[in-house]
């Protein structure tokens, strides 16, 4: 299992999902992606739905006022 990380803060979409995807493209089943992001509709909306369709587990946390931690787990 390895683990990733990924920092998009001050990044907006579409820039946020298509780092997320370039990022996950040669994980491997139980590799994990850290994404620290700022952006809210990423956070919210467009990550978790990229997770969804790719076959990843997702875990979103805000961590602080307008920070999410989300981790994304490939199934």
């Amino acid at each position: 299992m390895t683990t990733k990380t990924l920092d998009i803060t001050g990044k907006v979409c579409p820039f946020c999902t298509l780092a997320v995807q370039k990022s996950a493209t040669d994980m491997k089943s139980g590799d994990e992606l850290v994404v620290t992001c700022d952006h809210p509709s990423a956070a919210t909306s467009s990550i978790p739905q990229f997770a969804q369709t790719a076959g990843f587990d997702l875990e979103s946390k805000k961590v602080s006022s307008g920070l999410w931690e989300i981790r994304l787990t490939k199934k």
